[in-house]
């Protein structure tokens, strides 16, 4: 490894007239964030650029004929958008005297791509920001922090769309539990494409489109046996059906054999295209059981028109029967007349349901009661599966549920008019950085190539 000594010049201006303590951080704080560490990053590109091109010009790196002579061609400059500032500076070009060929040798030491304009570090810090706040906010946000970053938020939005750090992989063989939802959201909808689209189905015989403005997000997420969560992914073009579909052939790839359930149970809220779509993923299925009661009572109130007193009737019945839980002892210790015990109640809470079920078609509310009928076939699951292998899966789900709602907050409260790739991919984003940071960090991590090649030290001041 190569070492070097490089000295920085300061020129310091003492007036005879006193000043503060703050004056003198302010001015040291001004000095090194507007000029020193962009000027020291210049020099070590210089330094660098140098060193590489003597490699180069002493070596065959060149391949570019069977006999290459190199030599000096000028130099050519950049600007590159950092987390320390608009960086501009300057490489040295290589030409081959007998092909004639043109090598850059400090782009490819620095993997610098050719339509480069910000450097992988920056962009992982703007990822972050617009995670968190809108693309306008976000963009004033970084600048605030270092005045010598020049950008917009158009920008921005342009390396949101290029990035691919919300790829997620769907591939796991170890998951426990596999959770889903979805979201809606406002999408974009091009009025002038949609009549030109009309127009050329009017003319083929064919109905009109209507398109709603109206979008959904749907995201799937896992908890591994070690009950740690992992993404799965997000979807807003594609149907439940289709992603359980894209989902179990990533884990099954093979035909010939025989394919495998990639989790043991999924917990849902009840919704029928996502139980269908999902449900080839899973050997079981949980009815999550916060939504029962909470989509029972508006299902009532506004749909069916029921009573304050039947609505109630009915809610209390629905706890009651709720209030089964998992023994807080050891799975070895419980007996096999607990069991048996515990399978007797489950039996006798489904039993109610029906019950309830059937009061509720006597009331006249059919719809509520074909809604309790549906739910009460999954309601225990995460009983019976704790019988059988003694694991602890979740009953509700409201790990997906926070999850949810900062989704909501970033793609409803800060923005609208989405396009659905953009949509999916903040959602994506969001997920890793939430339910996966060690995943995004290994990320960028890989893309930055940090490989300890370089170490910067600090030797003193004298």
């Amino acid at each position: 490894m190569i070492t070097k000594n490089i000295a920085l010049n300061i020129k310091t201006c003492l007036s005879g007239l006193s000043f503060s303590f703050d004056e003198l951080i302010l001015e040291t704080k001004t000095l090194f964030e507007n000029e020193g560490i962009p000027g020291f990053l210049k020099l070590l590109i210089s330094f660098i650029d140098n060193m590489v091109v003597e490699h180069w010009k002493a070596s065959d790196e060149a391949k570019c004929c069977s006999c290459p002579h190199l030599n000096r061609s000028g130099l050519r400059s950049k600007t590159i958008i950092t987390s320390l500032g608009n960086i501009t500076f300057e490489w040295t070009l290589l030409k081959c005297k007998n092909c004639r060929a043109t090598h850059n040798p400090l782009k490819e030491f620095l993997g610098i791509e050719r339509s480069q304009k910000h450097s992988n570090e920056f962009e992982k810090i703007c990822m972050e920001a617009v995670a968190e706040n809108s693309f306008r906010r976000s963009t004033v946000g970084i600048i605030k922090t270092n005045e010598n970053i020049n950008f917009n938020h158009r920008s921005l939005h342009r390396w949101f769309m290029a990035t691919d750090s919300d790829n997620i992989s769907v591939k796991h063989d170890d998951l426990n539990v596999v959770l889903g939802d979805g979201t809606g959201f406002k999408r974009f909808v091009s009025q002038a494409k949609l009549e030109r689209t009309n127009k050329i189905r009017e003319k083929t015989g064919q109905k009109p489109v209507e398109k709603t403005n109206r979008g959904e997000v749907r995201v799937v997420m896992g908890i591994k046996n070690d009950n740690s969560i992992v993404p799965l992914g997000a979807w807003t073009s594609e149907s439940w059906k289709v992603i359980g579909k894209s989902i179990d052939k990533v884990n099954n790839p093979n035909k010939k054999i025989a394919p495998k359930k990639v989790a043991n149970i999924l917990v849902a809220d009840g919704e029928i295209g996502l139980n269908n779509g999902l449900g080839i993923l899973a050997h079981h299925q949980q009815r999550c059981l916060w939504h029962v009661p909470h989509e029972l009572k508006p299902l009532m109130k506004y749909q069916e028109k029921a009573e304050d007193e039947d609505i109630k009737y009915t809610l209390d019945q629905v706890h009651s029967i709720f209030q089964l839980e998992i023994p807080e002892k050891d799975f070895e210790a419980v007996t096999i007349e607990e069991k048996v015990e515990l399978n007797e109640k489950i039996v006798a809470c489904e039993l109610q349901m029906k019950i309830l079920s059937e009061y509720l078609e006597h009331k006249g509310y059919s719809k509520a009661s074909t809604y309790v009928s549906n739910a009460r076939s999954n309601l225990f699951t995460y009983l019976k599966y704790w019988m059988k292998t003694g694991v602890v899966t979740p009953k509700v789900t409201s790990k997906l549920e926070r999850l949810m709602r900062e989704i909501g907050r970033r793609i409803k409260k800060f923005a609208f008019n989405w396009s659905e790739k953009g949509c999916a991919k903040m959602t994506r984003i969001i997920l890793k950085v939430i339910t996966d940071p060690k995943s995004w960090e290994a990320y960028w991590d890989n893309k930055m190539k940090l490989s300890g090649n370089i170490k910067l030290s600090f030797e003193g001041v004298s």
